[in-house]
């Protein structure tokens, strides 16, 4: 017997005279209870329900109550709601009002539903010389309301009008009032099924098991779902449900009916058989198992309810899993390696013994990616991940931890096995080959590796002794293994920063830096439409080739060179826009990538402005580009920056949105003109029903705080019908078109 969960109790059911259904919270006291799973929607059910229920506070100040208990009460709301139970009664009831008190008491103490069988309560009756009183009978139950520590909050109450029974019951000997009884035992019967309507309703599971063995006396057609069309009423769950031998839910069941205790569940796995011979269907419930209880407090029963939360689950691992999971090639991605990498290392104060890290960076995969495009580029990447995901077992971890390089976890491995490892892996790499169109590309990889053990002294001192090695491995020639050796992070820093600040410098001076352009294209028509192009910096090498970016952009950043090209690439959009006839400026549009370092230039302003007067154009004509993560890093003088350029006329777009965990907190504060969704949740939008929602999400509040959004990585033209649909208003990627130097004005 399965069941659902709520944060508050469960249910009660007695017998004939006395039933209450499963209250969770009304809708005035939502604010005191938490919502049950979601989908249980019992507010409607109690406040359409024709037996009267009220919810109590635990000081017995009264919540809420439905129109059949304020009908009984006979008195506009406000003379009940928030008013003390007791002190809402008459004078005269204090009697009867002692009973009540003694159940209420229980039901707080020992947490479980209890019934007061029999309580005189005499309704007020018109009449003409006055108000008079009617002689009726009750039978009270009680059900405990608990919060999520699984305190008693409050109670619900449930009347039932026992007077008939009573009456009956007097004159059973008197032949002349059998038919009395007839109509009362029919009416009973009406209320029975009243309530087996009721049950049926419910948006959730529900079940009842009667005795030690749990016999089903009563389940919904929402269990039916669950569980399969099968004839179950009046057999024991063991015989009812046969497959949940061995899952842990028929002991649960009995543990419940011998402590008297509810027990709850949730997103709980359970297989069910739902069709004959068929093989068994894993769903995921959350649920509750409730005692029920007789006038003397003895478990006669259980009341199970509950909710198939299967796809909300399915939803929610889904969401963990690429949490931690680079979403292109499925292998981990850095921040879960890190925290994996934090854990292996804090078993080392307990455990003496060793663990490598290998770093493996590919050899010219720029050249691919460049060349053939982000989807080539995407898929070798796939095609390298599972070939060396082939060669790795658990516990060992494989990540992704950026562009074209991974880390290898290997855990309780030492120098020499390390080493043969990664020989195998590189081997690996090299044997692959990468065919597109009709180009066929080598791969290779170079690799660093570091052991260590308790003396080394946190995460990131492992990855910056495998980074630097992975390094000194390119240096020597690419293709090959370097073990780290004391001395190699000095040596390859002092190399790497003389090597690259020259090289840069040397290619300003001699004017081998020059600029692309990738358009950005409207998804929709515009009325004033506009060729729109991103600036893109590249650098030739004195042997003639092209160094990517990616190779020396980073480096640039580090070192301080950024700024003076950020300066480059600015000049070169101005003189670019100055040429053109007005016609042609008038409809084009430059975006120009300002770096992070550039964005604490505190002589930037000045600069654009002199530019901007030697060149008359008009601001408009030009969008700066600055990352999410640039822009958080540091918010207050990016604001300040964007306020002060877009007074002057100029517009901004924010980079690589959403790649951040509070993109949305920080954008009110932030104006901007574009936003450019990180391409990440771009490349698998059509598959991926957890970045569509995001894109959408991205599209729709840009919509309304008027800001126009621009997809990246956008490789095809499905997944740019795609995008036009959510609403997103501009793509950009090697689908819509490949990046070209800029062309001189004609």
């Amino acid at each position: 017997m399965s069941a659902a969960h709520g944060n508050q109790a469960g249910a009660f059911t007695q017998n004939s005279m006395c039933r209450c259904i499963p209250v969770m919270s009304l809708q005035t006291c939502a604010s005191m209870y938490a919502a049950p799973t979601p989908g249980l929607d019992y507010q409607r059910l109690l406040m359409a329900s024709p037996n009267a229920y009220a919810v109590l506070s635990r000081d017995l100040r009264i919540i809420d109550a439905n129109p059949a208990w304020l009908a009984l009460a006979n008195g506009p709301p406000r003379n009940y709601i928030g008013r003390r139970f007791f002190d809402a009664l008459p004078a005269r009831m204090q009697e009867s009002a002692r009973d009540l008190r003694a159940l209420f008491s229980r039901v707080i103490e020992r947490g479980q539903a209890d019934t007061l069988p029999l309580l005189h309560y005499p309704l007020p009756i018109a009449q003409g010389n006055g108000e008079g009183w009617q002689d009726r009978y009750w039978s009270v139950s009680s059900v405990p309301l608990h919060d999520d520590a699984g305190r008693v909050a409050g109670l619900l109450v449930c009347p039932i009008d026992i007077t008939q029974h009573v009456l009956e019951t007097e004159a059973a000997s008197d032949p002349k009032r059998s038919n009395t009884a007839r109509r009362a035992s029919a009416q009973m019967a009406r209320e029975r099924q009243r309530f087996r309507q009721l049950m049926q309703q419910a948006p959730g599971f529900v079940a009842v098991g009667q005795g030690p063995t749990h016999v089903f006396e009563l389940v919904n057609n929402a269990y039916y779902q669950l569980v399969g069309h099968r004839d179950i009423i009046g057999k024991p769950v063991r015989e009812a449900l046969p497959e949940l031998a061995g899952q842990g839910f028929y002991e649960l069941l009995d543990q419940v009916y011998a402590s008297g205790q509810p027990f709850i569940g949730r997103a709980m796995p359970i297989l069910l058989q739902t069709e004959p011979g068929a093989p068994p269907v894993e769903r995921h419930i959350d649920f509750i198992y409730q005692p029920i209880v007789d006038e003397d407090a003895r478990v006669t029963g259980i009341f199970v309810q509950g909710h198939d939360v299967t796809e909300a689950h399915a939803l929610a691992m889904r969401v963990s899993h690429q949490a931690a999971h680079d979403a292109l090639t499925g292998l981990l991605n850095r921040r879960d390696f890190e925290r994996r990498l934090q854990h292996v290392m804090d078993g080392l104060r307990e455990h003496d013994t060793q663990h490598s890290l290998l770093y493996l960076d590919l050899d010219q995969f720029k050249v691919v990616n460049d060349t053939c495009g982000h989807a080539a580029g995407d898929a070798l990447l796939c095609q390298i991940a599972d070939a060396l995901q082939a060669r790795v077992s658990a516990p060992h971890a494989l990540a992704r931890l950026g562009g074209d390089e991974f880390g290898l976890l290997l855990e309780h491995t030492g120098l020499e096995a390390s080493r043969v490892l990664a020989e195998q892996l590189r081997e690996t790499v090299e044997a692959l080959e990468f065919v597109h169109g009709n180009r066929l590309f080598g791969c290779s990889a170079s690799i660093g590796m570091v052991t260590f053990d308790r003396t080394i002294g946190g995460v990131h001192e492992v990855l910056i002794a495998a980074d630097s090695a992975c390094l000194l491995a390119k240096e020597k020639g690419r293709n090959r293994v370097q073990v780290h050796a004391a001395g190699d992070l000095e040596v390859l820093d002092r190399r790497r920063e003389m090597d690259w600040v020259s090289r840069l410098r040397e290619a300003l001076a001699e004017g081998r830096l020059y600029v692309h352009a990738q358009r950005i294209v409207a998804l929709a028509p515009t009325r004033t439409p506009r060729d729109r192009m991103e600036l893109l910096v590249r650098l030739r090498d004195r042997d003639g080739t092209t160094v990517p970016p990616m190779a020396f952009i980073p480096a640039a950043e580090r070192y301080g060179v950024m700024p003076t090209i950020d300066r480059f690439v600015i000049r070169t959009a101005f003189r670019h826009l100055a040429a053109l006839t007005p016609d042609v400026r008038a409809r084009t549009s430059l975006s120009v990538n300002l770096s992070g370092r550039t964005l604490s230039d505190d002589r930037l302003v000045a600069f654009v402005q002199e530019q901007l007067q030697a060149h008359q154009i008009a601001p408009g004509e030009i969008c700066f580009e600055i990352t999410e993560t640039a822009a958080v890093n540091n918010l207050s003088l990016t604001t300040r920056l964007v306020q002060e350029l877009r007074g002057l006329g100029f517009r901004f777009a924010l980079d690589d949105f959403g790649s951040g965990m509070s993109s949305f907190g920080y954008l009110k504060h932030l104006p901007v003109d574009y936003l450019k969704i990180d391409g990440t949740f771009i490349r698998n939008l059509r598959n991926d029903r957890v970045d569509a929602a995001m894109v959408e999400a991205i599209a729709k509040v840009a919509g309304v705080m008027g800001i126009r959004t621009v997809a990246e990585y956008v490789e095809d033209t499905e997944t740019a019908d795609l995008l036009a649909e959510m609403g997103v208003d501009y793509a950009q990627g090697y689908g819509m078109h490949v990046p070209e130097p800029l062309a001189a004005p004609a």
